[in-house]
């Protein structure tokens, strides 16, 4: 909940928000370039790669009937639509919420920050969209993300993929997401899936999905298993639901709520530094998912 200094916080919001936005820049950021699909049609961008996280223009949210503002008394970008409003403060890691309903405001903490460049103020693309009710995929073969209004709207963009994985490797892409995710959500599920198609494709990490599932690395003496399942070999006995074979697919087919992660853990279950030092790309459930 909101500390009690900040009660006073929608009265500024209401009555300071000025629709010119500052002049001044503050990060030294440069925006390249990139698409993003709304509801299957692609749209230009500009946009800031920040910790692993995707920050777009604040305005890039009109599309959606969003109201952006400015208030120079928060020096925080302020978007608004009719259930929900979000307050941006500039190189903060959280954002100020509430919903219109229910009038009281709350805080989230962002593992990114709000930035301003040229007066543009640049705000997390996958938190934001989430937040004002969108649903959110990331294609990792397109490498874009794809927005959606209505949540069954989103469809494969990519699925002309032609190296589909064999029998055998659709096997054990199963056997490792059940008894990674068994419990997780369906996004949660092919989250993990994507993870590992993920490694598949980057040349640092094995080329086909059996060598990524089943890789040990050795070093002084110790075998490190990139994954529990295999090492405690659940991987052999758990038996896949339905849910989860549909959630293998449709990582195969390019759903990617990850967000691009090749790895992923459960933050109260592991120590581990190195992988707790990845940028972090988005959290699902009990696991973040990371770079």
């Amino acid at each position: 909940m909101i500390a009690s200094k900040r009660w006073k916080l929608p009265v500024v919001l209401l009555l300071m928000v000025v629709l010119t936005w500052p002049t001044l820049s503050v990060s030294a950021q440069t925006p390249a370039s990139t698409t993003v699909y709304i509801d299957n049609e692609p749209i230009k961008t500009t946009v800031i790669n920040q910790h692993g996280y995707q920050l777009v223009p604040a305005r890039f949210f009109q599309k959606f009937g969003v109201t952006v503002n400015w208030s120079p008394s928060y020096q925080a970008a302020i978007l608004r639509n009719a259930s929900i409003e979000i307050g941006y403060p500039v190189s903060k890691r959280y954002t100020d919420y509430q919903h219109v309903a229910q009038g009281s405001w709350s805080r989230d903490h962002l593992d990114t920050e709000t930035v301003l460049v040229g007066g543009v103020s640049y705000v997390p693309l996958a938190y934001t969209a989430k937040k004002l009710g969108l649903h959110v995929r990331y294609d990792s073969k397109l490498r874009a993300a794809i927005l959606s209004t209505q949540e069954n709207s989103i469809v494969a963009l990519s699925n002309t993929n032609t190296n589909q994985p064999t029998e055998e490797e659709l096997y054990w892409l199963n056997q490792i997401t059940e008894a990674e995710a068994g419990g997780e959500s369906f996004d949660g599920k092919v989250a993990v899936a994507a993870s590992i198609l993920n490694r598949v494709e980057d040349p640092a990490w094995p080329s086909n999905i059996i060598d990524t599932i089943f890789q040990v690395e050795y070093y002084n003496g110790k075998s490190y298993y990139q994954y529990s399942p295999v090492l405690d070999k659940r991987i052999h006995t758990v038996k896949p639901s339905e849910e989860t074979k549909r959630a293998v697919q449709q990582a195969i087919n390019g759903f990617d709520p990850s967000m691009g992660a090749v790895v992923f853990y459960n933050p109260d279950k592991t120590d581990n530094a190195w992988v707790r030092s990845r940028p972090v790309t988005t959290k699902i459930g009990n696991h973040v998912f990371a770079k």
